[in-house]
């Protein structure tokens, strides 16, 4: 595992071996004192999570990520309730381990609808020619075991 990190490996594992599936990476290019919006999802079985945010790059507090909204759908019937639950997870790209970023409350609702959502990353300490990157993972919720899946990586 010297080349891919650990939460790598898991992603390609869940593409390969459950109904998951990822949309492809984003790279966007944000020079000092710019941002860009991004649109990432991810689908397990009969769930599907979209997460819109920006990135950007500020002159003196480096690279930030944060969301503005969420929408989580539930189709062909699948029963749930509302309490699934939204991760981010940024640092230095590439290959990074996921252990900065932000948690959802234990209250996501999966109606279908637009919800805002307030999930950032400030202050990445990461200078002009070096990247950052940013992955949300979606939890649903439903009885029994709560399937998830993870976006594919924003660039930025």
């Amino acid at each position: 595992m010297s080349k891919f990190s650990f939460r790598k490996l898991i992603v390609v594992a869940s593409l390969v071996c459950l109904p998951a599936t990822a949309s492809f990476a984003t790279n966007l290019n944000v020079g000092v004192g710019q941002s860009k919006t991004f649109s990432l999802s991810c689908k397990s079985g009969n769930f599907t999570g979209i997460v819109e945010g920006v990135v950007g790059n500020h002159y003196q507090a480096g690279k930030w990520v944060h969301t503005t909204r969420y929408k989580i759908t539930r189709s062909n019937g699948q029963k749930g309730g509302n309490k699934a639950n939204i991760n981010l997870y940024a640092g230095k790209a590439p290959h990074f381990i996921g252990d900065g970023g932000s948690k959802s409350p234990d209250s996501m609702k999966q109606d279908g609808n637009w919800h805002n959502l307030t999930l950032q990353r400030g202050n990445m300490g990461l200078g002009a020619s070096l990247k950052g990157e940013a992955y949300f993972q979606f939890v649903f919720d439903k009885s029994l075991a709560d399937p998830d899946c993870y976006t594919s990586s924003v660039y930025f």
